[in-house]
């Protein structure tokens, strides 16, 4: 049976979950799923023992800003104002979708409200995440692979996961790992709680400027790999290994592996 240590879930254009387990390795992941009922069953199977989700958890109250995202902004990270319901427009649908989760949820996993984060549904940021896990705000054109190279950093096999919405569910659940371990910390309070991966936070998070251009020899040796191999995605079944074909999608036998979606193996045996 596959078990989960923790569950980081991106509400962008459905749900998008990586879970980890307690060795960093990532599971299964989950894309694009907009299913409620059928997540929430995925997540009663796995029982991680969190489940970070990026979406605020509440909507702001008239006149006022949510206070952990105001605390965010004086600390220099920026991000997504949540406005008032009734102030909400067809940009907020994925605040409403991330509502969605968090409800169907929500009789496993209470919303997070500080401190311990076991057996809550918390909230996180992937933006906060990795400035706080780079301790620093990095280039904005390449924060993809900022992230990848964070999540490498902490020993998460960050190749199995295919696109940005996985890359950020694992930053989540990444999150999730390190506070289970008590090194974490919070801003805002209440229902209002926003977690972040580090014990403590600088009163104001420096920006860096933009990474230089690669040399043209290094740019010569990247762009000498076939452009298919390049954008070839990873096997399915997470191991991490490219197919050979240009069309396959999973290395030789491995579409014996559970798909955690449907809870079949991807070749669509029992």
């Amino acid at each position: 049976m596959l078990s989960a240590s923790t569950l980081g879930t991106s509400t962008a254009k459905g749900s998008t979950s990586s879970p980890l387990d307690a060795s960093r390795h990532v599971l299964q992941g989950i894309r694009h799923l907009h299913d409620l009922d059928q997540l929430a069953r995925i997540v009663g199977g796995l029982e991680p023992a969190v489940v970070c989700i990026d979406s605020p958890s509440q909507w702001a109250e008239a006149g006022m800003r949510r206070p952990a995202e105001r605390e965010l902004t004086r600390r220099g990270i920026n991000l997504y104002t949540t406005p008032p319901e009734d102030q909400a427009g067809p940009f907020h649908r994925w605040m409403r979708d991330g509502f969605r989760v968090y409800d169907a949820l929500a009789p496993s996993y209470p919303r997070y409200t500080g401190g311990d984060v076991h057996g809550t549904a918390a909230e996180y940021y992937p933006h906060a995440s990795a400035v706080a896990l780079a301790g620093r705000i990095g280039d904005f054109t390449s924060k993809v692979d900022i992230r990848r190279r964070l999540l490498a950093k902490h020993g998460v096999d960050e190749p199995t996961l295919l696109g940005p919405d996985q890359v950020d569910a694992a930053l989540g659940a990444l999150t999730g790992l390190i506070a289970l371990d008590g090194r974490h910390s919070w801003v805002g309070e209440g229902p209002d709680a926003m977690l972040l991966p580090v014990p403590e936070l600088p009163e104001k998070f420096q920006r860096v400027s933009a990474a230089p251009a690669l040399p043209r020899d290094a740019e010569a040796a990247r762009g000498s790999l076939p452009s298919d191999e390049r954008r070839r995605p990873p096997c399915l079944c997470g191991c991490g290994e490219t197919p050979a074909g240009p069309g396959s999608r999973f290395m030789p036998g491995d579409d014996h592996c559970v798909n955690l979606a449907t809870c079949r193996r991807w070749n669509g045996r029992a």
